[in-house]
């Protein structure tokens, strides 16, 4: 067990470490293949800082045949993503973080992310009842990706010609973002000299790396769930995957909003970063459950555990807060109240967990 422990923080840092300054790579390649500011903040850099989830949530469910130890990553990873909003309220130079973003492109971007997380509490409720293998795939994958689909082309992702603010042009946000993330203190001044055969280069072999990493730490991960500690006490995969492995996955996404709040004043980028990577993780869960039948020939739906409705239940809850912060006028003024509204998410990520905690771990 100690083997384990230690390779899953191995794995952990390495996911970290290569997950930071994969956005320094992805973001420039973007801006020379002439890929809209918009869309790199919104998509490519959800896209990049979501290989992680991918990475875990694939060989958790192909490799080690546990789908709920990748949806209790899935949804955990997004959970503490959408805290993080509230810690960006209080590091958001000035304050009101929520206050300084496009409200009317994030609006469609909550909205479509309580569909897809209504979704998966459909599939997590419904899928066990289910006979079928494939039936559920159809009746709650097909519909993720679809919503998806439909968004990408007709929401947020289809204003990527429209022009930026300062904060989140390619050349301010994107090379802030990256200026002390990048490997090696070249980076810093001098990216723009770098050839994009360079940059290519950087970006594949740190894609290698989370990859390989996070399928190393899916099975370290599960090994620890199933362990029996002293005492008898079995943490299970929902909590490891909700706590642990999502934790570490999301810590790109952490990164990379930190760094374009704190390093470049880019709200946007930011809140677009983690509301673009967590619909990316459901998707990306959708999609695995898809492969999971193909491969295995049972139902990733209905492997799930029903525990899971207590991260559904909490992402509603605290992507509806970020609509509300988003949408509602007094909200946005930077009030007391306003403040108190975004810092209750803290609690109630934690109230989810320790609800995980108590319905998971058992002697």
């Amino acid at each position: 067990m100690h083997w384990n422990i230690l390779t899953f923080v191995v794995c952990a840092a390495a996911i970290w470490w290569s997950g930071s300054r994969l956005p320094v790579h992805g973001k420039t390649l973007a801006e020379r293949l002439g890929i809209g500011a918009a869309a790199a903040g919104l998509f490519v850099l959800a896209l990049i800082t979501s290989l992680p989830e991918l990475s875990v949530t694939l060989s958790a469910m192909i490799r080690e045949e546990a789908p709920d130890l990748a949806l209790g990553n899935i949804l955990g990873s997004n959970n503490f993503n959408l805290t993080i909003v509230a810690l960006l309220e209080m590091a958001f130079v000035g304050g009101a973080f929520l206050k300084a973003v496009d409200s009317a492109r994030y609006t469609k971007s909550c909205i479509s992310l309580l569909l897809l997380t209504a979704m998966v509490g459909a599939g997590v409720v419904f899928g066990e009842e289910i006979g079928s293998v494939y039936l559920p795939v159809l009746l709650f994958s097909v519909p993720i990706a679809l919503v998806f689909i439909v968004e990408s082309v007709c929401g947020e992702f289809s204003v990527v010609d429209e022009p930026e603010g300062e904060g989140c042009s390619g050349q301010g946000a994107g090379m802030e973002v990256g200026q002390r993330s990048g490997p090696g203190a070249g980076m810093e001044g001098g990216g723009r000299e770098r050839t994009t055969a360079w940059h290519a280069a950087w970006f594949a072999l740190l894609a290698i790396v989370v990859v390989a990493a996070g399928f190393v730490m899916a099975r370290s991960a599960n090994r620890i769930a199933l362990h029996e500690f002293p005492g008898g006490i079995v943490l299970g995969q929902t909590l490891v995957g909700t706590l642990l492995v999502a934790i570490a996955t999301s810590l790109p996404e952490v990164t990379v909003s930190f760094a374009a709040v704190r390093r470049a004043g880019s709200p946007d980028m930011a809140l677009g970063t983690l509301l673009g990577s967590n619909s990316l993780n459901i998707l990306i869960f959708a999609l695995g459950a898809g492969i999971h039948v193909a491969v295995t020939g049972t139902s990733a739906w209905a492997d799930v555990s029903s525990l899971n409705m207590v991260n559904v239940v909490a992402g509603l809850v605290l992507t509806a807060i970020v609509l509300a912060g988003l949408k509602v006028g007094w909200f946005r003024s930077g009030s007391r109240r306003h403040g108190a509204l975004l810092l209750s998410m803290i609690p109630i990520y934690l109230f989810a967990l320790w609800l995980i905690h108590r319905g998971s771990t058992w002697w």
